[in-house]
């Protein structure tokens, strides 16, 4: 039943999740398209013992000093990205200051392999291809410089990227959505955290001091949040006055304490066999009042026959006084079918179909009808 409550509370808090949700995605998108964008592409070298080494044997030789020794891999690679390498394209390439702002340059070696890849973003995609290949060709005339024991080899040309890598729009928003739906999930919590804590401050409007059962005035305001759902959604609800009976018959019952408490205990044995939806509380004195969303008056008038056979069959044990109660009950019941009848009225009518039962005697259940609206 906790999922089915936390699900309540989303779809409560439902205006504080689509708020932020949208809230979070336009300002991912305002963050997103207004930066520059950048492109990012590649050119990949291979290392190799250079043709200075003479016969097969050497080569072979060659090629396993080389997958032994990662320094003069990580040694090219370092070259690659150099200040040195990276101010001579600058030069040959003849760029401004304006072009030179987001050119960024990188180079790393590929484990396990002799390759090194050259990796070059620029917010010009055109300049971004060039600069990666004229990088490595750079690297190459350096390193043929430097060592003729080893080459460095074109293995494949940078592509002109014709979508930006940075920023990711689709990343950047699904992140948004993920970030909007936690901050209002964890908004719509935070309502009803502090709904449920002002409601444990102002318990005595919901609880009834003398019982702990639910009190009228809930009773009242859960009736008429029913009677709207059953408008909009028409279907039918169903309510009972209870009125407990034969608690005079000892003459300790007569303190308000002992029988304070015993409706206390018929409430708590009457609750144990209604749904979840259903609701028990002190209407006022001995009677109960009790709420039956999607219930018809000929239902409810079939339950509440059932749950008077259960406290007439029931010992009611007042540890406290050393009391056994055996009590009874008379109830009236009315209904609505999703019309317009008001909660003032239903409350009438249930107040009537009452009177009518406890007239008859204890154990009546009497099921109110349109002749009553007839009677004086």
């Amino acid at each position: 039943m906790e999922l089915k409550r936390y699900l309540l509370v989303l779809l409560r808090g439902w205006w504080l999740i689509l708020p932020s949700i949208l809230v979070a995605v336009s300002a991912a998108l305002v963050i997103t398209y207004s930066q520059t964008p950048i492109y990012r592409t590649a050119a990949t070298f291979v290392v190799s013992p250079s043709s200075a080494f003479g016969d097969v044997n050497e080569v072979i030789r060659g090629l396993d000093t080389l997958t032994k020794r990662d320094a003069i891999l990580a040694t090219y690679a370092h070259i690659a990205a150099s200040d040195t390498i990276v101010k001579q394209v600058y030069r040959e390439l003849n760029l401004t200051a304006e072009q030179k702002k987001y050119l960024n340059v990188t180079s790393e070696l590929i484990p396990p392999t002799n390759i090194i890849k050259v990796i070059v973003e620029s917010d010009d995609p055109e300049l971004a291809q060039t600069c990666a290949n004229l990088v490595g060709q750079k690297t190459i005339e350096y390193i043929q410089a430097l060592d003729e024991v080893y080459d460095m080899k074109p293995l494949d040309a940078a592509y002109k990227p014709r979508h930006p890598s940075k920023p990711d729009t689709t990343q950047n928003l699904l992140l948004s959505v993920i970030l909007g739906t936690v901050v209002g999930v964890g908004l719509a919590f935070l309502r009803e955290y502090l709904s449920s804590t002002g409601q444990s401050i102002a318990g005595e409007t919901i609880i009834d001091g003398e019982t702990g059962i639910y009190n009228r005035h809930y009773f009242l305001q859960r009736l008429s949040e029913e009677l709207s759902r059953a408008r909009r959604h028409h279907y039918p609800l169903a309510i009972a006055l209870l009125t407990v009976g034969r608690l005079d018959m000892m003459p300790d019952m007569r303190l308000p304490r002992l029988r304070n408490e015993a409706i206390r205990r018929v409430a708590l044995f009457l609750k144990q066999y209604l749904r979840e939806e259903d609701l028990v509380a002190r209407f006022e004195g001995d009677t109960l009042a009790l709420l039956f969303p999607y219930t018809s008056g000929v239902d409810a008038e079939k339950l509440v026959q059932k749950l008077h056979t259960r406290i007439e069959w029931n010992v009611f044990d007042l540890e406290e006084a050393g009391l056994k109660l055996n009590l009874s009950a008379v109830s009236g019941v009315c209904a609505c079918n999703g019309d317009h009848t008001s909660r003032d009225v239903l409350i009438a009518r249930a107040k009537r179909a009452l009177q009518k039962a406890d007239g008859e005697g204890y154990g009546t259940v009497y099921l109110f009808g349109e002749e009553m609206d007839l009677l004086p």
